[in-house]
């Protein structure tokens, strides 16, 4: 192979790898995105909505991702896939943290959640990006997971819910002292979250720890699709409590599991992981199996 014949084909495969342009008949058809400035009990909540193109037809599925403590860890790359397979995805900052207003409590997290749902399941907001009122989703990583799964529980309204490396600190609570509970959490990421004190968060989750815990959501669940993400190499979470969750929810949910061999952040696995998100939002519910991968 001739040296210009090289460079074309190593040209060729850097396209084939980073995916060609997507084309649209108009400007009218592009993607957009929107800011979201939400009141959540007080508190503007900042973050990003993620509109799909125009050319998908009919009313769009809508993902709300919400992230986890203290929200270094970003989903963009997922959240803009999502976006090209036609799903509106609304990407939060939680209250306290990256700019939103007032002070971060995990059971706040879980209000934010609830509330972003209820705003999206509205009908000024369904109309104003197209969205089906009927196939909102709940995502959430680590502590975000906690946030979802008890928001979707309140909620009769959510289709379903994702839990990736989700962090059930209600379990964790209930298995350290007040101190370890601290350190853990000022390694996670604490101190850059706005917060009355120190101990706030700690004595927010201890004193909702018992009815935070996942197995106490799952019967609530009861209906919705499930899906559980899990991760090989989670050194930051315990699976233990995931294993008890699963067996409440039964055979009354369309759920699926799946574990990647990656770590916390799916960091290595996130083309897959966003493949299967695509998947289990897009197929339709009686087409769903219970199934653990």
């Amino acid at each position: 192979m001739n040296t210009l014949m090289m460079f074309a084909a190593m040209a060729t495969m850097a396209m084939v790898a980073c995916g060609a342009e997507e084309k649209y008949a108009s400007e009218s058809d592009l993607p957009k995105l929107d800011a979201l400035a939400f009141k959540s009990e007080g508190s503007m909540i900042y973050g990003q909505v993620l509109v799909p193109s125009a050319k998908f037809a009919g009313l769009r599925p809508c993902v709300i991702f919400c992230h986890g403590f203290a929200g270094f860890t970003r989903w963009d790359d997922v959240a803009h896939d999502l976006c090209r397979a036609g799903i509106a995805v609304v990407i939060p900052h939680h209250r306290g943290a990256w700019g939103s207003e007032g002070e971060y409590t995990v059971t706040g997290c879980i209000k934010d959640a609830e509330n972003l749902a209820r705003w999206a399941m509205g009908t000024e907001t369904a109309a104003k990006y197209g969205l089906d009122t009927n196939a909102v989703y709940l995502v959430g990583h680590s502590m975000g997971g906690n946030s979802v799964v008890n928001a979707a529980a309140r909620l009769p309204g959510v289709r379903g819910v994702a839990l990736v490396a989700p962090c059930d600190i209600g379990f964790m609570a209930q298995r350290m002292s007040r101190e370890e509970l601290k350190s853990f959490l000022i390694g996670e990421g604490m101190l850059v979250l706005r917060r009355a004190s120190d101990y706030s968060i700690v004595d927010d989750i201890i004193g909702h720890a018992a009815e935070m815990r996942f197995e106490r959501a799952a019967k609530a669940l009861e209906g919705k699709k499930v899906f559980l993400v899990t991760a090989e190499y989670d050194r930051t979470v315990p699976t233990e409590p995931l294993d008890s969750f699963w067996a409440k929810l039964g055979d009354c949910v369309h759920k699926r599991c799946k574990t990647y061999h990656a770590g916390h952040s799916l960091m290595g696995a996130r083309l897959a992981f966003a493949a299967d998100l695509k998947d289990f939002i897009l197929t339709s519910k009686n087409a769903q199996t219970n199934r653990r991968d």
